[in-house]
């Protein structure tokens, strides 16, 4: 595992150093969990995610290709290209395995200006956006890597629990928060299913795992913890 994350960081830093290079590239906004980790460092991820500044432009769908290209030739991958509503995703392949992407969609909403990136003319998105983003993911997707970044957003005192709903909520206006959280226990209940705390073997794993549920269940989503006797 160590070995893979140490793969994509430095096709990651390939890719963004090949941008620098790319006055284009100053209309996109990094964002993703590699615009989290400025301030929650605590796991690796396999892609990049951008947003537009202002709106997709050719040029600079051409400079991210090119750089995408160069990485691929340099660590002997594959490059390919999909795109779905607004959002274009460009991935490096080896032997029919996606190893790494780098995706550019467009924004909704912008909570509060970009800031500069260690890779100008690249911008890096706020705290606010980037949590509000993460919650956006949290509710909409539900994977266990969403929850575990809002986990430790707040845990380690990065923003509060009501700092990130009400970042969620001014993304999602007609929204109702309670909707939400319903949504987001719909989630939870399924990562239970999917994976039961008996079936974890390793007991600190399965400690952990059992805190943290009760932890989203009970101070994210404000329900009471699930029945023990349905683990």
């Amino acid at each position: 595992m160590e070995q893979s994350g140490n793969r994509t960081e430095e096709l990651a830093t390939d890719v963004l150093s090949a941008l620098t290079k790319s006055p284009e590239a100053g209309e996109l906004v990094l964002g993703g969990y590699f615009a989290l980790r400025r301030y929650v460092d605590y796991r690796t991820t396999h892609d990049l995610h951008a947003w537009w500044r202002t709106g997709r432009t050719e040029p600079t769908m051409t400079s991210v290709r090119r750089a995408m290209r160069e990485a691929a030739e340099r660590h002997g991958l594959e490059l390919s290209e999909r795109s779905w509503g607004e959002t274009v995703s460009l991935e490096l392949v080896e032997e029919g395995r996606k190893i790494f992407s780098f995706q550019i969609a467009v924004r909704s909403v912008e909570l509060e200006p970009a800031a500069e990136s260690p890779w100008p003319p690249l911008l890096v998105e706020s705290l606010a956006d980037t949590v509000g983003s993460k919650m956006n993911a949290l509710v909409q997707r539900g994977a266990p890597r969403d929850f575990l970044d809002i986990h430790e957003v707040v845990v380690r005192g990065v923003a509060s629990v009501q700092q990130c709903w009400d970042w969620w909520s001014t993304k999602n206006p007609h929204i109702a928060v309670d909707l939400a959280r319903a949504q987001g226990l719909r989630h939870i209940e399924g990562i239970e299913a999917r994976r039961p705390l008996e079936s974890i073997e390793s007991g600190e794993e399965r400690e952990a795992a059992r805190r943290a549920r009760e932890w989203l269940r009970g101070t994210l989503l404000g329900v009471a913890p699930a029945d023990p006797a349905a683990e």
